[in-house]
């Protein structure tokens, strides 16, 4: 698609985000976000490497969207939960450990971070919302583990 001076118009809008130049993809854009708020950080402190962190927290709240997933199947399809405690302990430990190594792998060895920062580092700066957008992603990777506990609030294990 060639850039029609319509189309460069509606780049300088109130509205960064949403044009036809620009293919919003919501989970680089989540990850963005989480990325921005340490790289920011890490300028006004010493902070341990600013993009694991960012690596580590998404990982952490895809985590959770996983085993949400997996306890939404053993409960309303299955009918079922594990055996034993020490069983779900090694079952999300396990989770959380592949997700670590895939997204280690997927964005700090192949600098996929990187590539994500140099697409959106000019909208946010742009974007006069940058502040609701980190509140919202973190929400996002947050609310499986408060689904999860409203999970275990509304149907307790019986002994």
């Amino acid at each position: 698609m060639k850039p029609s001076p319509k189309n460069l118009d509606e780049r300088s809008s109130s509205r960064p985000l949403k044009n036809n130049l620009f293919r919003l993809k919501h989970i680089d854009y989540l990850y963005f976000n989480i990325y921005n708020y340490f790289y920011r950080l890490s300028h006004y402190r010493p902070t341990p490497n600013y993009r694991t962190q960012a690596m580590y927290l998404f990982s952490l709240g895809s985590g959770g969207w996983f085993l949400l997933l997996e306890s939404i199947y053993l409960h309303f399809i299955k009918h079922t939960r594990f055996a034993s405690p020490m069983q779900s302990m090694v079952f999300a430990s396990s989770i959380y450990i592949l997700t670590a190594a895939l997204f280690n792998y997927i964005y700090i060895v192949k600098d996929r971070d990187q590539k994500i920062f140099g697409k959106y580092e000019d909208l946010a700066e742009k974007n006069p919302k940058q502040k609701k957008h980190l509140v919202l992603s973190m929400f996002v990777l947050a609310l499986p583990y408060i689904v999860l506990i409203t999970f275990a609030i509304m149907f307790p294990r019986p002994h």
